[in-house]
């Protein structure tokens, strides 16, 4: 395996599918953007939904992997939650998913393609938040009795009509670090404050 060849496939890729969205990213438009023959890429991904597979898991992991935690109290499972929604946030408003967004929106795509980076994006940011809050209540001896509608519910809160502004062309609400990290605190500790685990509420010290 030729890493700096991965490298440069995935880089092709992403720029593909940033300008126009899946319909754009095609086993001949990423050999020739980047510069390996066919042979190369499929031997490495042998058709085109392993590698937008794998696009989508390798631009999830570093966000992903900040939730891979046990938080001990509720000041860390803030924290882990706060860094998580920030760099959620950093992704999907910045000028190149905005562009793939209103690509998205605007071109043909195959269903079953926008199904795949759905299950491996955004449901999975979901499901990721879920598994958080529930290894946090059971570390509690407690349990989450809807995780996955409290994950779905705290990314809402915090992404608020942000989507909608990508869409219509408008900046995000909090385009400074210093703001977007505030109100994104504010959202969580509301967040926290009102969780119920089974058995009651989240016991505070």
């Amino acid at each position: 395996m030729d890493v700096r060849k991965d490298a440069a496939i995935l880089h092709a890729a992403r720029r593909l599918l940033l300008q126009g969205g899946p319909a754009q990213l095609t086993m001949e438009a990423v050999a020739q953007a980047s510069g390996v023959s066919k042979a190369t890429l499929y031997r490495r991904w042998p058709d085109r939904d392993a590698l937008l597979r794998a696009l989508v898991a390798h631009e999830a992991a570093p966000l992903l992997h900040t939730l891979h935690t046990v938080p001990p109290d509720e000041e860390a499972l803030v924290r882990a939650l706060v860094r998580f929604l920030d760099g959620l946030l950093c992704f999907v408003t910045r000028p190149a998913y905005r562009r793939y967004l209103q690509a998205v929106a605007a071109l043909p795509q195959r269903r079953a393609d926008l199904q795949r980076i759905w299950h491996l994006g955004p449901q999975q940011a979901v499901d990721e938040v879920a598994a958080l809050l529930q290894r946090y209540a059971v570390q509690r001896g407690a349990r989450c009795n809807d995780a996955v509608r409290e994950a779905e519910t705290l990314i809402g809160m915090a992404m608020g009509l942000d989507m909608a502004r990508v869409l219509y062309q408008q900046p995000p609400r909090h385009g400074r670090a210093a703001a977007r990290r505030s109100h994104l605190a504010w959202v969580v500790r509301r967040f926290v404050a009102g969780l119920v685990f089974s058995g009651g509420p989240v016991v505070r010290p």
